[in-house]
């Protein structure tokens, strides 16, 4: 599930989440977690276990000025990005992001090819410790994967709408999980 709306990204993860587990917001306990060092004080969101839920889906959020996005799913890790239309326009962005495939090849959108790698890589759990050049994705998913960083086993990655900006998110199945079954349902969150 993907929601969206102008709401502080924690809170509206919070709403969301509550709305997944079936239960009030006040037991849903979130939490933050560096995968690379430790740390409880920033780093990617989670939710914790609790009596009201046993099993927490996985989160993922992203923010574009005002707008924030969250992403939820039992199905295994996720990732979620969004940017305004147009936000990697930018001369050096090829250089900066792409796989070498992708700047020999037909052109890209520079934005629609940053979220879809940033919600991968979120999904992944290293974030940007992976360089977005090394890795190269195509519309079945990942197509190329240079890291020296173990890759990821099957992705599902979708785009989904959000008015005047671009986003996806991405899913690593949980090793009994067959990426053809999963879907997103998007909705926008209103105050």
């Amino acid at each position: 599930m993907v929601a969206y709306g102008v709401l502080p990204a924690d809170a509206l993860l919070r709403a969301e989440a509550a709305r997944f587990h079936e239960v009030a917001p006040a037991q849903i306990v979130l939490a933050h977690e560096c995968p690379r060092c430790g740390s409880d004080q920033h780093g990617r969101p989670v939710l914790l276990a609790t009596a009201a839920v046993r099993h927490p889906a996985h989160v993922s959020l992203a923010r574009a000025g005002r707008l924030s996005v969250v992403a939820l799913t039992d199905a295994g890790p996720v990732g979620v990005d969004v940017e305004a239309t147009g936000a990697a326009d930018f001369v050096g962005f090829a250089e900066t992001a792409l796989h070498p495939g992708e700047r020999s090849g037909p052109p890209v959108d520079p934005t629609r090819a940053w979220v879809r790698k940033e919600s991968l890589l979120k999904a992944y759990g290293l974030g940007l410790a992976v360089d977005p050049g090394d890795v190269r994705l195509d519309d079945g998913g990942l197509a190329a994967w240079d890291s020296p960083h173990r890759p990821p086993g099957a992705v599902w990655l979708r785009e989904v709408a959000v008015p005047g900006h671009v986003a996806a998110v991405a899913v690593l199945p949980l090793d009994d999980q067959d990426v053809a079954d999963l879907s997103a349902t998007v909705r926008p969150v209103t105050t």
